[in-house]
C-alpha cells in the first residue's frame, strides 16, 4: 500500500511541477501564443491548389515542455475540414486527420516525434522539435471536380493533449494492479482504492490541454 500511494505521489508532484514551470514562464512574460495557419494557392492557371497546413510555436511557452519532462507523451491531432459555403447551413464535404507524438527520453535527453505513418525523428534540443513541427503539411482536400460552381472554406483544428485517455487506464490498471497485492485480504477494497486513485489522478493533475483553430475564408471553385 506504501508503494502505490508513493506512485500516486510521484505521478502528482511531477504535475505540479508541470504548473509551476508554466507559471514560472508566465511572470518571466507571455511567450507568443501557438497558432494554426492555413495557406491557400492557385496555379498558373487559376486553379486551386492543395492547402498548406502550419502550426506555429508550437513549444514556445514551455507548457509542454515541462510534462515532457515529467514523463508524460504529448499528443497532436491535426484536422482539416472541407466546408461549402451554402448561406444558412453549411455542408461539410470531406475532412482529413493525421497525428504526431512527441516523447522525451529520459536517459538520452533526446526529443522524438513520430507521425502517422510511422515515421520517427529525434531531436538534441525542444527549439529543433518544435521547427519540426511547424513544418507546413500539404494535404490534399480538394473539392470534387463535379463541385464546381460553388464556395468553400476550410477549417483546421489541433488538439494537443499531454496524457491520453488510453494512458490514463493504463496508470490505472498500474495502481490497482499495485495496490490490490498489498490488500488482497480485504476484499474489494483494492478496486475502490484504484478508482479513487484515477478520480485524483484526472482531478488534480493540472496536465495541460489545448485546442487551436483556424478557418480560411470563402473561395470560389
Amino acid at each position: 500500500m506504501r508503494r502505490g500511494a508513493w506512485l500516486l505521489f510521484t505521478l502528482l508532484a511531477g504535475l505540479g511541477g508541470a504548473a509551476r514551470a508554466q507559471e514560472v514562464r508566465q511572470r518571466e512574460g507571455p511567450a507568443e501564443a501557438p497558432r494554426l495557419a492555413i495557406e491557400l494557392n492557385r496555379n498558373a492557371g487559376g486553379e486551386p491548389l492543395p492547402p498548406l497546413v502550419r502550426a506555429l510555436r508550437l513549444m514556445d511557452d514551455g507548457v509542454f515542455d515541462a510534462a515532457l519532462h515529467n514523463g508524460f507523451p504529448v499528443r497532436y491531432h491535426f484536422r482539416l475540414e472541407l466546408w461549402r459555403d451554402r448561406g444558412l447551413l453549411d455542408k461539410l464535404e470531406r475532412d482529413v486527420a493525421w497525428d504526431a507524438l512527441a516523447r522525451l527520453d529520459p536517459l538520452t535527453g533526446e526529443y522524438s516525434l513520430i507521425r502517422s505513418g510511422g515515421t520517427e525523428e529525434t531531436f538534441t534540443t525542444v527549439e529543433a522539435m518544435g521547427q519540426a513541427l511547424s513544418t507546413a503539411f500539404t494535404v490534399s482536400l480538394l473539392p470534387e471536380a463535379s463541385s464546381r460552381g460553388h464556395r468553400y472554406y476550410y477549417v483546421a483544428s489541433l488538439e494537443i493533449e499531454s496524457l491520453s485517455l488510453s494512458e490514463l487506464e493504463e496508470v490505472e490498471r498500474w495502481l490497482r494492479g499495485d495496490l490490490g497485492r498489498a490488500i488482497s485480504r480485504r476484499g474489494d477494497v483494492g478496486d475502490a482504492l484504484g478508482r479513487g486513485a484515477r478520480r485524483l489522478l484526472i482531478r488534480f493533475s493540472g496536465l495541460p490541454r489545448r485546442k487551436l483553430e483556424a478557418r480560411t475564408d470563402t473561395f470560389d471553385y
